[in-house]
């Protein structure tokens, strides 16, 4: 068995991970990087392996950096098809739908501009290569519902666990079979934190496995607990709301504005913040949140006691508007405070957020609250670093309002919860840590040698490959 690290691999964006054996190679997620633009760009406008001599592409979730890529594959050739859960088939068609969109957004200033030079600027996938991904989608059902093998490739299956990070997310299990042999390779995707709102705990393998590529993002953290960080929301929420001021929320489309919707639910039913206007202004988000409401069978036991006997929506309340237009988005602009708005995207790069930053920042009543991981060389990022000055559109801001940081509402678990997922799959003995910076990656490691010197931990880099024997 062969596997070689294309993407996700001493860093957290583009998650590729090639995985060989005899004529099969088997793609575990094709995303894109994220971070810089015009790195980032570049890296995006090409793959770094033939996708004609693929055999089947299995995606852990659709976040962009785990499925960004598939447009880009197809059209490279790929004839095979895509395995995901159904509910990521649901997602991945909005995210892909909403980057193609963005990307012809941004190729049209740009030729308007002329940024780029005398030669047009094209965006990386449209609507129409969209279309052609999701026709080889085929949904695989995670083992509480079929314990059976889901067959990939002659001598290949898979299986699917939930890993509790969004709607749909699964860590993956290939199993190989050759020459009356079995090998198994895990993948955790993103695993998800135990206890968070909405959805199940992550799930743990139960079949043997001997190497695992598992996530690092949070690899040298240790996360406070989702009741301490729902006691923070609970008390900056009021003391904004005291002082007249804006909550502004730049909030994932995806995973994070639902969790956050549904503790604010509930904040708001316990008379614990005051019922005051909740903006949800992104047309992705509003598209996922309906993906949501129609994938119940992926909510936690908690979601369904809180407000299955009520008789409630745990995505809607009194309230709650989520904003469509742009219209309704700019007068949000001029609107006067106490309320909250929760727009995307998650780490300030691009969207609506931006347009209420600039309208936000450089008033000290207001509140930007971060609720989750802000990769480098990113506006959120240096919001989070204490910036007192940024730049959105080439324009300078002050950064005048308060800025807290939750991270406890991330939807990535924390290095002791990580350890312990990897101390549950019988049989392991080799990791590789994947999706995480460098410093994360290496504290994690250190962490698990102390008590498993007997595991190899590989800390793999960007386009570097390795074989594995089979025991």
């Amino acid at each position: 068995m062969k596997v070689t690290f294309y993407g996700g691999a001493g860093g957290v964006t583009g998650s590729k991970h090639l995985i060989e054996v005899g004529d099969n190679k088997i793609l575990l997620d094709c995303g894109t990087f994220q971070g810089h633009r015009q790195e980032t760009r570049e890296l995006n406008s090409k793959l770094p392996f033939d996708a004609k001599a693929i055999t089947a592409v299995v995606i852990s979730h659709g976040h962009l950096d785990h499925c960004g890529s598939l447009p880009l594959l197809i059209r490279d050739g790929y004839e095979g098809r895509i395995y995901s859960t159904d509910a990521t088939k649901d997602v991945a068609e909005w995210i892909l739908k909403d980057a193609a969109h963005i990307q012809q957004m941004d190729a049209d200033y740009m030729n308007r501009h002329r940024i780029k030079g005398p030669e047009l600027a094209e965006p990386l996938f449209t609507q129409k290569d969209v279309d052609e991904v999701m026709a080889r989608f085929i949904e695989v059902p995670y083992v509480r519902f079929s314990q059976e093998w889901f067959h990939l490739a002659p001598g290949v299956s898979v299986k699917f666990y939930d890993a509790g990070h969004i709607l749909g997310s699964a860590v993956i299990v290939l199993q190989f079979e050759q020459n009356g042999q079995t090998e198994r390779l895990a993948f955790t995707g993103d695993l998800g934190r135990v206890g968070t709102p909405l959805l199940p705990d992550p799930e743990p393998i139960t079949d043997k496995v001997e190497n695992l590529l598992m996530e690092s993002t949070y690899g040298n953290r240790v996360h406070r607990s989702i009741p301490e960080a729902v006691e923070t929301l609970r008390d900056v929420v009021n003391q904004t709301y005291k002082r007249g001021g804006k909550i502004i929320v730049p909030t994932f489309a995806l995973g994070r504005t639902q969790e956050l919707i549904y503790v604010l639910h509930q904040l708001t039913d316990k008379k614990l913040i005051p019922r005051m206007p909740i903006y949800v202004d992104s047309p992705l988000a509003t598209n996922l949140t309906n993906v949501f409401t129609r994938h119940p069978e992926t909510y936690d036991e908690e979601a369904w006691k809180d407000f299955g006997k009520k008789g409630d929506l745990p995505l809607a309340f009194r309230n709650l508007t989520y904003t469509v237009s742009r219209e309704e988005s700019k007068a949000l602009n001029t609107k006067p405070g106490p309320f909250m708005v929760l727009s995307a995207s998650g780490m300030c790069e691009a969207g609506r957020i931006l347009h209420h930053l600039i309208n936000g920042l450089e008033d000290e009543r207001n509140l930007i609250l971060i609720t989750g991981f802000q990769a480098q060389n990113t506006l959120g990022r240096r919001l989070v670093e204490g910036h007192k000055a940024v730049k959105i559109f080439r324009q300078k801001f002050s950064v005048k309002a308060q800025v807290e940081v939750i991270n406890e509402f991330s939807a990535h678990a924390d290095a002791p919860a990580l350890k312990k997922y990897a101390e549950t799959i019988p049989g392991l003995r080799h990791i590789f840590l994947v999706h995480g910076e460098g410093s994360q990656a290496e504290a994690f490691k250190k962490l698990v040698s102390q008590d498993h010197a007997d595991w190899q931990i590989d800390i793999p880099q960007i386009n570097q490959s390795f074989t594995l024997q089979n025991h």
